[in-house]
């Protein structure tokens, strides 16, 4: 009589739980319907939107300009910004790398900065081809302060350290890299004015 009188509660136990679940399991059933549905339309957009800028990152590595929104993806913002710096077009990609700034990784960051440097240094060959020493000088010094960025946004930057350490030898070589009326008749300047003190002694 104890067994069948410990058995009858569970038994009853057993039967309300079985009546919930022959109400509620229709809506558990719809409910994970929807859920799931939810999920694999979600899934769809991601991989949608991921396609979609995997196609403009290649279009860009493929030389061809694509614009890109400010409010765009970081990786998108730094394809396009390393697509202007690697074609001249300098200013734009300044104005990318600053948005850059704002929210991409450190590395990533010193990756653009080393890169826009390049190109201004390359600019800066190309200006010195033309005689054009103000316009060489400020693209020189532009690209040592984005070698200098990307070295404190990753000190391990040697690539960074080495093309710093050619726009400094730049500036040495060429101190004509001054403002002059015109750069193309400045005659050599003695060495002695760059130094910090005046020479003494005898002529």
């Amino acid at each position: 009589m104890t067994t069948l009188a410990l058995a009858h509660p569970a038994r009853m136990v057993f039967l309300q739980i079985s009546a919930l679940w022959r109400r509620i399991k229709t809506f558990v059933l719809v409910s994970l319907v929807v859920v799931l549905a939810v999920c694999t339309v979600a899934a769809f957009a991601v991989w949608g939107r991921d396609a979609a800028r995997n196609r403009i990152i290649a279009a860009l590595a493929h030389n061809h300009d694509v614009a890109v929104a400010q409010n765009a993806a970081p990786k998108l913002l730094f394809a396009r910004a390393y697509f202007l710096a690697t074609h001249g077009q300098l200013d734009e990609a300044q104005a990318l790398v600053s948005l850059f700034d704002l929210r991409g990784s450190d590395k990533a960051r010193a990756d653009l900065h080393y890169d826009l440097g390049n190109g201004r240094l390359l600019a800066a060959f190309d200006k010195i081809d033309m005689a054009d020493f103000d316009a060489a000088g400020a693209l020189v010094g532009l690209a040592q302060e984005d070698y200098i960025e990307a070295m404190r946004l990753d000190p391990d930057d040697w690539d960074a350290r080495y093309n710093f350490d050619v726009a400094a030898r730049l500036v040495r070589q060429y101190p004509s890299f001054v403002n002059t009326p015109d750069p193309r008749r400045q005659g050599p300047r003695p060495i002695w004015t760059e130094l910090p003190n005046t020479p003494q002694g005898e002529p």
